[in-house]
């Protein structure tokens, strides 16, 4: 098994980097272009050095929760060569129907349904629940405690924040930010941010 090079080296990459060693695969260390952390450990491993540093087709965590600079490191990959694995806790439930795309996290009891389809660089965060028939794009990040109910549809580079809800059916659009808590009941517009019980349009 080859090892795996993490980018970020914030809380969010911690997290991924003891799901890898859940997984039981080698870390050869952690990469960020903040300089202070150049001479840091990250749970025992090193900062190897900024991401230029990243060694071409090296295979690569893309462990940084801000969904624009994942979706850029998608670019970034392919131009690199980087090998992107899917990373499933194993505490996960994830159905043999469902497709994952490269570099998606799949965190500690996340459940994912029947006939879901993952895109690529997605954060399916801490005992979240995707249903059936959903179809999530590149980028997105489901917080903690979110709730997609059945035939759920999401653009590129959505935020749902932690204990969100959405009704079966609906369509949420691309780079769009839902708040924490909200329960989503009707379709939401790209470039949205909404929240409340129900969601309603902020900006």
């Amino acid at each position: 098994m080859r090892e795996l090079h993490i980018i970020g080296a914030g809380g969010h990459a911690a997290v991924v980097a003891e799901i890898v060693e859940a997984l039981s695969w080698p870390i050869a260390g952690f990469y960020d272009d903040n300089p202070a952390m150049h001479t840091q450990h990250v749970l025992g491993y090193p900062v190897l050095g900024p991401l230029t540093a990243v060694p071409p087709h090296a295979c690569v965590a893309l462990a940084i929760g801000s969904n624009p600079v994942r979706e850029h490191l998608l670019h970034r990959a392919g131009e690199c060569g980087w090998e992107l694995p899917v990373l499933i806790h194993p505490s996960a439930v994830v159905s043999p129907s469902a497709v994952l795309g490269a570099g998606t996290v799949v965190m500690a009891q996340a459940v994912v349904n029947a006939r879901t389809q993952v895109g690529r660089a997605v954060i399916l965060n801490t005992a979240c629940s995707v249903d059936h028939d959903c179809v999530i794009g590149d980028a997105v990040h489901l917080a903690p405690g979110v709730r997609l109910a059945g035939q759920v549809h999401i653009g590129a580079e959505t935020l749902m924040g932690i204990g969100a809800c959405v009704k079966p059916g609906i369509m949420i659009g691309h780079d769009c930010t839902i708040g924490a808590g909200s329960v989503v009941v009707s379709n939401i517009v790209d470039n949205a941010v909404v929240f409340g019980n129900p969601a309603r349009l902020r900006r």
